[in-house]
């Protein structure tokens, strides 16, 4: 397949993550091997069900991704193919989170290289960075060996530490910050940072369709959405409601997910973020994308929770 690349300058992408931030999975075939043409499938379904670069970005080996699962060579592949299947269609961000500075350093060069718009990163994680400099200067560092533009992350669940909106004060100040996934889980906090950064950062809701419209009320840029990869036309609907300020619209569509989303919060507290990968990957396969299958640590659903998935999605219409 012809790879067309597509680059956007940091302001660019400030101005681009007014919409959709759809978070991909990554699909695996049954021995682990990373699935190219499936991957290809998954991503031409978002595509050709409503995402495109008029509302939506699409980060490409993150968490939801299965980024730790996966060695550096791995997501370099990865990105390369959804680089060359989205084209200049979807802008993709790469996911560069890791434990250690240099490996997200050399992912960044990497996708800048290669034609992303932007890059996405998590601080350190391996312990709690209770010292808030050992977050500043990661995103220093990343900062000055990348011309993209970078969103920075705040993942309570992953770091056990939810970013003081004093340190974001001090992060958006690297020229190239300009987006962020905000995942605290206080909500008043959220709207706090929109106040405070929002003039530079295009602040995004990290908990997605479940917060919204409300997080559009608090004044975020867009949303996450991992339910993009099996109903990206309800994220697209979400998203033409909310950019016209139609709150009342925007909630109707989102209520018809709450089975699904009933459904998540069940399998998180089951299994954290592995179990609901998982379900991710059912669930796209069972619409007829390909979601894959999850790598180890993540396991397979059993057979039991399939049957309960297939009863949720009979209530979803799908």
């Amino acid at each position: 397949m012809e790879e067309i690349l597509m680059k956007m300058t940091p302001r660019e992408l400030n101005k681009q993550l007014h919409g959709v931030c759809v978070i991909s999975i990554t699909p695996f075939k049954e021995d682990g091997a990373f699935d190219a043409k499936g991957y290809e499938k998954n991503l031409r379904f978002i595509m050709d069900h409503g995402l495109n670069k008029s509302n939506a970005t699409i980060v490409v080996g993150g968490s939801t991704g299965e980024c730790g699962a996966m060695n550096t060579a791995e997501r370099k592949e990865v990105l390369e193919c959804a680089l060359a299947v989205c084209g200049d269609a979807l802008p993709v961000i790469a996911g560069c989170n890791s434990t250690n500075v240099r490996e997200s350093i050399e992912l960044a060069q990497h996708a800048e290289a290669h034609g992303a718009v932007g890059v996405m990163a998590l601080s350190p994680y391996y312990y709690p960075a209770k010292d808030e400099e050992c977050i500043y200067q990661f995103y220093k560092a990343l900062s000055e060996n990348t011309g993209l533009g970078i969103l920075l992350y705040n993942n309570f669940e992953v770091m056990n530490i939810d970013i003081s909106i004093n340190l974001l004060k001090r992060l958006k100040e690297f020229p190239n910050a300009v987006g962020m996934k905000e995942c605290t889980p206080a909500f008043f906090k959220m709207t706090r940072v929109v106040q405070e950064i929002g003039d530079k950062i295009s602040v995004v809701n990290g908990h997605g369709e479940f917060l919204e419209p409300y997080a559009a009320m608090a004044g975020t840029a867009g949303f996450i959405s991992s339910m993009s990869n099996f109903v990206p036309d309800k994220a697209a609907a979400i998203w033409a409601a909310r950019s016209t300020g139609d709150y009342a619209r925007a909630k109707a569509i989102r209520d018809t997910m709450v089975p699904y989303m009933d459904l998540a919060v069940k399998y998180s507290g089951m299994g954290g973020e592995y179990k609901v990968i998982s379900l991710l990957k059912y669930i796209t396969d069972e619409v007829g994308s390909c979601g894959g299958f999850p790598r180890v640590p993540c396991v397979p659903l059993t057979a039991a929770e399939k049957e309960e998935v297939r009863g949720v999605l009979k209530q979803l219409g799908l």
